[in-house]
């Protein structure tokens, strides 16, 4: 309670030792960071993102005493040991508000060139995270030198990729490539696996950019063996997004469909919503590309409502979002304007584990995009919802009969009663009979 923590903070001000437990404190979070740091790429990372999200506060306490007191090489290294939390959990405003913050650092207060290098980096990092790529290139390009400087190669190979970062997010497909590969040889010369698969992804990024879709395909496969031995899921699920785009090109959707599928299982596993974003729109591309049109909508409006929370309208993996926009476009012509925003709503209300489930399914039946087949614009698998339940079944006996879960169905069942404006399953199995659904 906020009134026991009141009184407590009271007492341990009125005790004088409250700047001594403050210090333990910032100590204690410091290094908790700098062990979780290098098991956030392995295989028990998750365990790890969860033990940092449950001391979040803690961890944010323990940033703003050291910042209030100058103590800027220590925050330094709290931001360095931080980055890839921040990162994979979408909190880069924090993450680049607190690097900016220790390098404007006034009053004297003097940065080490190893500490400033990283926070450097850490600041540039959010920023292109946020799709910032122009105010992240001069903080990444000086963290290179700083490193470069101090002859710190591991230092130096993730501030290469740093910096491959900005110039792909700026459509500098070459230049990209050029500091990416010097990137990917430091990380295989320092023996860092994990930087070196996830930079292969980029790699393939870039060159899938250039037009060069065999080499992308092979670095990208190269990368995603080196990421299943690493176990870490950040860096498969970056080769998995790339490979499902290639498939893509190639007209292989179902084999993009078993990667995206991956992918988004594995970023929901992680908690990294920029990345199951990544894998909706994904996964509703294919969809319009088959013909059902209401799921894509649905799965784009998902999409782009998990964007909006993270503040974070961007792709790492797709900057250049005009091919994304036409598909919209095309899929919209493609069916009546109102169902159509009546389906992005449905899917923009979805609660991110009801969106993933949903684009998890793989319905028996495909869903119709035609909103005149049936009563009050219910697509096919609503209407395969509804004759089970005038039946009399149960949500259990329903999931069991379509193969999908009690959870999915309460959710069609939510939708089909805000369309047809009942409360009840009566009420439903009454609408059935009258218009001969059965």
């Amino acid at each position: 309670l906020e009134t026991i923590r009141q009184y407590g903070r009271e007492k341990l001000s009125d005790s004088g030792e409250a700047e001594q437990v403050r210090e333990w404190h910032a100590g204690y979070y410091l290094a908790l960071a700098e062990a979780a740091e290098p098991e956030l790429k392995r295989a028990g990372q998750v365990v790890w993102l969860e033990r940092l999200e449950r001391d979040r506060d803690n961890l944010r306490a323990a940033m703003r005493w050291l910042l209030g007191r100058g103590e800027v090489e220590e925050a330094a290294r709290l931001g360095w040991a931080l980055w890839l939390f921040w990162g994979i959990r979408a909190h880069f405003a924090e993450g680049r508000r607190s690097m900016e913050q220790a390098l404007s650092m006034k009053g004297g207060v003097v940065m080490p060139a190893s500490a400033r290098a990283k926070a450097l980096y850490v600041a540039g990092m959010m920023a292109n995270y946020q799709g910032d790529h122009r105010s992240a290139e001069p903080l990444v390009e000086e963290s290179l030198g700083l490193f470069r400087e101090l002859e710190d190669k591991l230092g130096t190979a993730y501030a290469l990729s740093n910096a491959g970062f900005a110039a792909l997010g700026q459509g500098q497909h070459q230049r990209a490539i050029t500091l990416i590969e010097e990137s990917v040889d430091l990380f295989l010369e320092e023996e860092e696996k994990w930087g070196a698969a996830i930079e292969l992804g980029f790699l393939a990024v870039a060159w899938r950019n250039r037009g060069d879709h065999g080499l992308a395909k092979r670095l990208a496969e190269r990368g995603l063996a080196l990421s299943r031995k690493v176990g870490e899921r950040q860096t498969i699920t970056s080769a998995l997004y790339t490979l499902a785009i290639l498939a893509q090109t190639e007209r292989d959707h179902e084999r993009a469909k078993d990667l995206f599928e991956e992918g988004l299982n594995l970023s929901a596993e992680l908690g990294n919503d920029a990345d199951i974003a990544h894998c909706l729109e994904g996964l509703a591309s294919i969809a319009a590309a088959e013909g059902t049109i209401v799921r894509a909508a649905r799965l784009w409006g998902a999409e782009e409502a998990l964007l909006e929370k993270i503040e974070a309208a961007v792709y790492t993996y797709v900057p250049d979002r005009s091919l994304h926009r036409s598909q919209v476009v095309a899929a919209r012509s493609q069916l009546e304007e109102k169902a159509f925003e009546v389906a992005w709503e449905e899917g923009r209300t979805m609660k991110p584990e009801q969106a993933i489930e949903y684009a998890l399914d793989r319905s028996t039946t495909p869903e119709t995009a035609a909103p005149e087949t049936y009563p009050a614009g219910l697509s096919a698998r609503e209407v395969e919802v509804l004759r089970l339940v005038a039946q009399g079944m149960t949500n259990a006996e329903v999931a069991e009969e379509l193969f999908i879960s009690s959870r999915t169905v309460s959710w069609h069942l939510g939708t089909i009663y805000r369309k047809l404006g009942f409360n009840s399953r009566t009420e439903a199995t009454r609408f059935v009979v009258e218009h001969g659904l059965l």
